[in-house]
């Protein structure tokens, strides 16, 4: 137990070293253009800049698709989606894209700069400086949503009181019987989402 607590701590630290600093980023604009610089991510807009000494221009989902941090030899993305027909487009990490494209949110508007989280955490850490410590804010959650290319508006897989992720993939992937079985059949957990979702994309849609 000890040596799983150790881990997450490393994963947190690398989160924050990630995103409490201006990170090597590729924005993407609404009109084809990409521009490589440095950015943050911050009340679901974007703080970018194009050299280390200038100072960040603000941008958010009028202009912008989405922006790709590139650093520590992994690349992670974030696109403006929208989720639903009332709220504007909201900045959402692509876990993975394809004719199904699962979306991991932060379940409040706190600043991404100070959100640490294991992608399988139920509720985001956030270091106080104060303290020297992690806390779990209680309004804060991470919610998972699966968009298909025909899909207006993505679906939620854990939203709501009660968590139906289930119920919710099932429905999203009633075209593929083999995936609806082995949810029925519990035979895939939460944890297995990303693996749900790429077995739709690369074998599902191959039948």
């Amino acid at each position: 137990m000890k040596q799983l607590y150790r881990i997450i701590f490393i994963l947190f630290f690398i989160s924050l070293k990630i995103y409490s600093q201006k990170q090597e980023a590729i924005i993407y604009f609404k009109d084809g253009d990409s521009i490589e610089g440095f950015a943050y991510l911050k009340f679901n807009k974007i703080k970018f800049k194009v050299a280390q000494e200038d100072k960040p221009d603000t941008w958010d989902e009028e202009f912008v698709k989405r922006i790709k941090f590139v650093d520590f030899g992994f690349s992670r993305t974030f696109e403006y989606v929208k989720l639903n027909s009332l709220d504007k487009p909201k900045l959402v990490e692509i876990i993975t894209k394809g004719e199904a494209t699962l979306y991991k949110k932060l379940g409040s508007d706190f600043s991404l700069l100070d959100q640490i989280y294991n992608p399988y955490d139920d509720r985001p850490a956030t270091y106080s400086p104060q303290t020297d410590s992690f806390q779990q804010p209680i309004e804060s959650s991470i919610f998972y949503y699966i968009k298909k290319q025909k899909d207006k508006y993505p679906t939620c897989l854990n939203c709501g009181v009660v968590n139906a992720w289930k119920k919710n993939t099932s429905k999203v992937f009633a075209d593929c019987d083999f995936i609806v079985k082995k949810l029925k059949d519990n035979k895939w957990v939460f944890e297995d989402i990303k693996e749900i979702v790429e077995f739709y994309n690369d074998i599902c849609l191959g039948e």
